[in-house]
């Protein structure tokens, strides 16, 4: 747990003891309600990022298609004229 051995836990607990004595059973009940929720609000913001990023993903696809299937249309078969330009006539 954390990297901590039975002697770190057991010294932790009696700090905890000495801190809050009679107070400790509803202060870990408060700790667990706060680590909990902060558990549940990272769990729905990660499902949030998710979708986000799936969405994007799934818009940017059909652009991608588009943009190949002009590209991909044979040299010639198209052709595009730009207007004629006629200098103004010289006084």
């Amino acid at each position: 747990m954390f990297g901590l051995g039975p002697f770190e836990i057991v010294l932790i607990g009696a700090i905890a003891v000495m801190l809050y004595g009679k107070r400790l059973p509803e202060v870990g009940r408060n700790v667990g309600k706060t680590v909990g929720d902060l558990r549940r609000q990272w769990q729905q913001l990660s499902r949030e990022l998710e979708v986000a990023a799936s969405a994007e993903a799934s818009t940017s696809r059909p652009t991608a298609r588009l943009g190949r299937r002009f590209d991909d249309e044979p040299a010639g078969s198209r052709v595009v004229e730009s207007p004629r330009f006629d200098p103004p006539p010289a006084d």
